[in-house]
């Protein structure tokens, strides 16, 4: 390693004494990581130092407090490539108070997914999934079934789509929707399976919920929508969908539950209440029920989007319903059966781990080796992202 010159040494490298560049740090360089050149390393600015903080900041503020005369919901359902837009401001929605109610009997569904290997041309997905009965209080069913194991290339996604969905839809779907994100597709899928076979064992009065729109995405064809809300109304199950990550805006980007979330705490406080959004006769015409935006617990964070299918209950009873779910600490505001749903679904850190370990195992049985295995799958990044 080399030593700074000391008092009356000749100055054989007179960079090592100039200042840093402004917006740079010093830092020591660690013996093993060290190169003959250099005793010292420049690193770059400090986080805080960053460029552009101050005008994103500007943008965040003026896109909650920024006027604007429509309300957004950017889905792309139901075969409409553009976003619905209505008239509308957060200010104009009625907040309703919601009194809890007994839950009765409810099913939840949940989907869970995970990359097993990036081949880079070519991936190897899992996925499934999983439903839950919530009953008298008490959880009485979980189902976690064995993940789906699929190898997803280009020129296998699009049989793989029309073999799928044409079981889904019960014969051949009129289009394939586009599939960035084929992983993405196989879980959704997953989950409308459950919830038509969910809907078919549920009893007339049970609540089946969907984690997500009730709408299904660009993803889920129509017809599948609107094939288990048939079948809803006709065995008299109730159908909703709990957003958690919502596509419904003020103005172009504003986030509408969060705008209506700080004005119900700041308008009527710790209750329970939910504003109807689908107000416009444009929603009766496109969709197969009503939107709400609800606050389901009196001191919980979160506000979510809830869809509510037309069907055998009133939309004011299957809201007090789910704020009678939605009072549990771990999770406070969120319907307890799909917070459950999503832990039997979900594949953890660790379960990550071992199923990536086990299809490794399963390509060395096949006759790959080991090196070959390392080299197909290795990522660089790995690499990098230690240090």
């Amino acid at each position: 390693m080399l030593a700074m010159p000391g008092p009356g040494r000749n100055v054989s490298r007179p960079w090592l004494c100039r200042r840093p560049p402004v917006g740079f740090r010093v830092v020591p360089v660690s013996p093993r990581s060290a190169s003959p050149h250099a005793g010292l390393a420049l690193s770059g600015p400090d986080l805080a130092d960053s460029l552009g903080m101050e005008e994103a900041a500007s943008f965040v503020v003026d896109l909650l407090n920024h006027p604007a005369a429509e309300i957004r919901v950017a889905e792309g359902q139901l075969g409409l490539m553009d976003d619905v837009v209505v008239a509308g401001d957060p200010s104009g929605f009625t907040l309703e108070p919601v009194r809890s109610a007994p839950p009765g009997t409810v099913w939840a569904v949940d989907g869970g997914s995970c990359l097993l290997a990036d081949g880079r041309s070519f991936q190897v997905a899992a996925y499934r999934a999983a439903r839950v009965r919530f009953s008298e209080g008490v959880t009485s069913l979980v189902e976690s079934p064995p993940l789906g194991v699929r190898a997803l290339s280009r020129e296998e996604v699009e049989g793989m789509a029309r073999e799928i969905l044409s079981e889904l839809c019960g014969s051949e779907p009129e289009r394939l929707p586009d599939l960035p994100r084929p992983l993405d597709a196989l879980r959704e899928w997953a989950e409308w399976a459950e919830v038509r076979r969910t809907v078919r064992d549920a009893e007339p009065g049970d609540l089946v919920l969907v984690d997500g729109s009730l709408h299904g995405g660009p993803l889920v064809p129509p017809q599948v929508v609107r094939g288990v809300h048939e079948e809803a109304v006709q065995r008299g199950v109730s159908l909703a969908g709990v957003v958690k990550a919502s596509t419904l805006f003020w103005g172009r980007h504003a986030p509408l539950v969060t705008l209506l979330k700080r004005r119900g705490d700041r308008e009527i406080g710790h209750v329970c209440w939910a504003a109807r959004i689908s107000t416009d006769p444009v929603f009766g015409r496109l969709y197969i029920g009503e939107i709400f935006v609800a606050h389901l617990a009196p001191t919980a964070p979160h506000a979510f989007r809830v869809d509510l299918a037309r069907g055998p209950a009133p939309a004011h009873e299957i809201l007090s319903r789910l704020a009678g779910l939605s009072d549990d600490p771990a999770f406070p505001g969120y319907p307890y059966p799909l917070a459950r749903a999503h832990q039997a679904a979900r594949v953890s850190g660790y379960a990550v781990a071992d199923l990536r370990r086990s299809f490794r195992q399963t390509l060395s049985r096949h006759g790959m080796s080991e090196d070959d295995v390392e080299v197909l799958f290795q990522d660089f990044h790995d690499v990098l992202n230690r240090s």
